[in-house]
């Protein structure tokens, strides 16, 4: 998704640029340094060295931890970049000290790292999760419903949005009531297809027609909208599908769903 053209040729030849990052993880290099995993909002997914970060003389201290929006400079190497500048945008620091909360940003993060493409640019993706992280500061009651939703977002940005309206297998209309989720077609199934198109429909997974209905509403709203009345027991059956989705469409287990489900 990289832009064309002399002028962005130009960008990419240099050594040095600038950009918004969000700090998705964070490893550990020798006695003081750090590898960052940082989505960039007009150079894509990158990996970085901040050297001396971990010292506590270092300039950059609070600046590059993790779910942190900095203005940084960025210096290109042959296999990763070198953080040279970072300024604090947005330092999401009520989200890390809230256990619950910040497992729903890990989880957000991760899903992104895991679609990201490497130096590819992804504005879209880029102020999803921006807005989602913003969202779990200002609304932290709201956590589980903002990740559900971001999710869903992210599958649409990704070209990969669920077919909740329809039959996913051969377009009819569906029937009210609960409602069959193909993963396999990436959408709800009529009740034809059941009977007579079992082998193409492939794994199931039953939803109530709240969780039905929910969804649906997701699908045609945008992120920072909420419904009229707030979800129910809807909410963890729509968590449930929404794992379950990812999982076949990325082709991974994500350690953070598996935290989750050992969470209190």
């Amino acid at each position: 998704m990289q832009d064309g053209g002399p002028g962005a040729a130009r960008e990419r030849g240099r050594r040095e640029f600038a950009d918004l990052g969000i700090v998705l993880r964070t490893h550990k290099l020798g006695e003081s340094d750090k590898i960052l995993r940082i989505l960039t909002r007009e150079h894509g997914k990158r990996s970085a060295v901040a050297k001396g970060v971990r010292k506590t003389s270092s300039r950059f201290g609070a600046r590059l931890e993790p779910l942190t929006c900095s203005r940084l400079l960025l210096h290109r190497g042959r296999g990763m970049d070198t953080v040279k500048q970072a300024e604090i945008q947005t330092s999401f620091q009520e989200v890390r000290a809230d256990l619950d909360l910040f497992v729903n940003a890990a989880a957000m993060c991760e899903l992104v790292d895991a679609i990201a493409e490497e130096h590819e640019p992804h504005s879209e993706l880029f102020d999803l999760l921006l807005k989602g992280l913003e969202l779990l500061k200002s609304h932290p009651q709201r956590a589980r419903f903002t990740r559900a939703f971001f999710e869903m977002r992210v599958l649409a940005a990704g070209g990969f949005a669920p077919m909740l309206d329809s039959c996913a297998n051969c377009g009819a209309p569906l029937g009210d009531g609960e409602q069959l989720f193909s993963l396999h077609r990436g959408g709800f199934v009529c009740e034809g297809c059941l009977v007579k198109r079992q082998a193409e429909v492939g794994k199931l997974v039953r939803v109530s027609a709240g969780t039905a209905g929910m969804l649906s509403w997701m699908s045609g709203h945008q992120l920072g909208e909420w419904p009229d009345e707030p979800p129910g027991a809807e909410l963890g059956e729509a968590e449930m599908l929404m794992d379950r989705i990812l999982e076949h469409w990325t082709e991974r287990r994500f350690r953070s769903h598996q935290v989750m489900k050992e969470m209190p």
